[in-house]
């Protein structure tokens, strides 16, 4: 029995030894001069089929986790929060107003009711510059509602185009943050009952998607037509500030024309009066 148990104990220390760096230097292929490299190589490629194993394992898992839909909503949420953020930016940046005539500049101004009493129901037209320092003079526009609180006015423009004039309110919020909102205008003269009406439309220069009617800007944003209709309500308080220049017109059945200017020009304002032959 003594010697069965020394005899075991000599196999697991032997054992032993084989599993230690020195036992497994001294085996018996250990003498053939090409055992480390292959074992070296060997221990390497195991590493590698091991790594690349895990690496397929990994990539394989997230496919099957991949939802091709949720990345294409995940993706559309993003764009459409891209594209929110920018919008709002761009509807508090205020339009350059350099390119209206007489809105900055220091010339005098003329007279505007003056002349159009003086033309006696005949035509009459002043250009963008003349209109705007008219404007600056004699406008005293006032914020209402709940921005009366953070903003006041802080001038009047009209820019002409070929057809319509883009009328802006230049504000200041707060401290000096300027915020611009315009509006399109074009009129449009009918008769009913023998008398002149002039009809105001929102609307002005190319539409909109193709057809949506372009009613003005908001910042630096072009909205449609039926969102600038409710500002109506100010634009009647303009014309509040100017009773006699509304009754001349009324009275000659004047109907307002915009033309662009070319070629350096400034655009002009002429005031048709009624005719039934047209």
């Amino acid at each position: 029995m003594a010697e069965a148990q020394n005899r075991r104990r000599k196999r697991k220390k032997g054992g032993a030894d084989d599993r230690s760096l020195w036992g497994f230097l001294f085996r018996k292929d250990a003498t053939n001069p090409n055992f480390l490299t292959k074992s070296f190589y060997a221990d390497e490629e195991e590493a590698e089929d091991v790594e690349e194993g895990a690496g397929r394992g990994v990539i394989r898992e997230l496919l099957t986790r991949v939802n091709v839909l949720t990345c294409v909503a995940a993706l559309v949420f993003i764009l459409f929060t891209g594209w929110m953020i920018s919008t709002v930016w761009r509807m508090w940046s205020p339009q350059s107003l350099n390119d209206v005539a007489g809105y900055q500049d220091q010339g005098s101004s003329r007279d505007l009711l003056v002349m159009l009493k003086k033309a006696n129901g005949s035509e009459v037209s002043f250009t963008e510059g003349e209109l705007n320092r008219y404007l600056r003079e004699t406008c005293r526009m006032r914020q209402t509602g709940l921005f009366s609180l953070i903003a006041h006015v802080q001038g009047l423009a009209v820019r002409v185009h070929d057809g319509y004039a883009e009328l802006v309110v230049d504000r200041i919020i707060g401290a000096n943050i300027h915020q611009t909102t315009s509006v399109n205008i074009s009129f449009l003269q009918e008769t009913h009952l023998g008398r002149p009406e002039l009809k105001v439309a929102f609307h002005g220069g190319e539409p909109l998607f193709g057809s949506v009617p372009r009613g003005g800007k908001i910042g630096r944003v072009e909205v449609p037509q039926r969102p600038v209709e409710m500002l109506k309500p100010a634009l009647e308080t303009l014309l509040d500030c100017y009773p006699e220049f509304v009754r001349i017109i009324e009275e000659y059945g004047y109907c307002p024309q915009f033309i662009k200017g070319t070629n350096g020009a400034e655009g002009r304002v002429l005031l048709v009066p009624y005719s039934p032959e047209i």
